[in-house]
């Protein structure tokens, strides 16, 4: 019985990840929500899935409505600079010079800024209230100050693309898993982002405080 528990609980908490992944594909589909979408699919992830609290479609749509007007500009940006260096990168690949060898490693430093700051503006909007300034401003600061951990998820990010373009049944997988993968060393981070608290104070109460 025990085992039986134990695999039922492996797998519900398994469904719950890819139906928050399948969430997040589903409001991706127009491309200019997908900053919103990724921001609402990790405040899920990390609220319902993780620390079990609250119900995965409310707090996805209730996060997507109340941030897509702020991630809009910024997902344009992003859609627009991904657009350029997936151009560029290739063809100064294709064209080897000298130039364009320093040209194409200046575009990598540009693709990991903006990687980056993709990667860390969701969850950071998803727990703070900054305006789109404020936010990059931070953003900028946390990829930099945990480097690590950056460089870590956005590897593992790039494996998931990698495998996606192999097997692309995985859009319906690996998204969800992601963003599990990810919940754990950003609540790290973002922990000690936020300000610290009482342990019998109310706001300690909250889920974001709990292990």
């Amino acid at each position: 019985m025990r085992e039986e528990g134990k695999f039922s609980r492996f797998m519900n908490r398994l469904g719950d990840i890819l139906y928050v992944g399948l969430l997040w594909l589903i409001a991706s589909v127009p491309l200019v929500t997908a900053g919103a979408a990724a921001t609402a699919g990790y405040y899920a992830m990390s609220k319902c899935v993780r620390h079990r609290t609250g119900y995965i479609w409310r707090e996805f749509w209730h996060s997507f409505k109340g941030n897509f007007r702020q991630m809009l500009p910024l997902t344009l940006l992003f859609l627009i600079a991904t657009a350029v260096l997936a151009v560029d990168l290739p063809y100064l690949w294709m064209n080897n010079s000298k130039a364009n060898s320093a040209l194409f490693m200046l575009l990598l430093l540009v693709a990991f800024l903006v990687l980056g700051l993709a990667l860390y503006a969701c969850p950071l909007l998803s727990r703070f209230e900054k305006k789109n300034l404020g936010l990059l401003r931070m953003t900028f600061v946390v990829m930099f100050r945990f480097l690590p951990v950056t460089v870590g998820l956005l590897l593992f990010l790039a494996l998931c693309i990698v495998a996606v373009y192999l097997m692309p049944w995985a859009v319906f997988v690996l998204p969800g898993v992601y963003l599990y993968a990810l919940s754990y060393p950003m609540e790290w981070i973002l922990r000690k982002l936020m300000p610290k608290v009482a342990e019998d104070s109310e706001e300690a109460q909250k889920w974001y405080y709990k292990d």
